[in-house]
């Protein structure tokens, strides 16, 4: 369908690709879903807006794809600079479903293309991975490098 526009001359717009982030999500083709913001947009000249990474990502967590979810960060960190408020977000959906490395991933992504991350986030971070008895998650491995 999508190419079936794009063939008519419709041009794809940011609530396009949202929906098409939502359809790849419901058929498990979340490498496709990323694939479609790295290329797509540009391929188009649409300026992808924040939201749609931010869904992406969010969708990459909730259905345990932390590696992709990384992935799509990296590309909003390469387009913009994200707020504290939405790292904040980010953060919280990872402690939601548990996902402290990548959480920790996050943070260190963000710190190094200069995005803030606040100290209290950071802290939650810290206390949840306790709680859940995986403190050496989110301290090994490349995380906090």
């Amino acid at each position: 369908m999508y190419a079936d526009m794009i063939a008519s001359g419709i041009p794809p717009s940011n609530a396009t690709f949202s929906i098409l982030i939502r359809m790849y999500h419901q058929c498990k083709l979340l490498d496709e879903a990323v694939t479609l913001l790295r290329v797509e947009p540009a391929k188009h000249k649409v300026k992808p807006e924040i939201r749609l990474f931010l869904q992406l990502i969010q969708t990459c967590m909730r259905a345990r794809h932390g590696r992709r979810a990384i992935e799509a960060y990296e590309m909003l960190c390469e387009i913009t600079i994200p707020t504290a408020a939405a790292n904040a977000n980010l953060l919280a959906t990872c402690m939601s479903v548990n996902f402290f490395e990548t959480a920790a991933e996050i943070v260190r992504v963000a710190v190094l293309n200069g995005s803030r991350v606040e100290a209290k986030d950071i802290n939650m971070i810290a206390e949840a991975a306790l709680k859940k008895g995986k403190p050496r998650s989110i301290c090994s491995g490349k995380s906090w490098r």
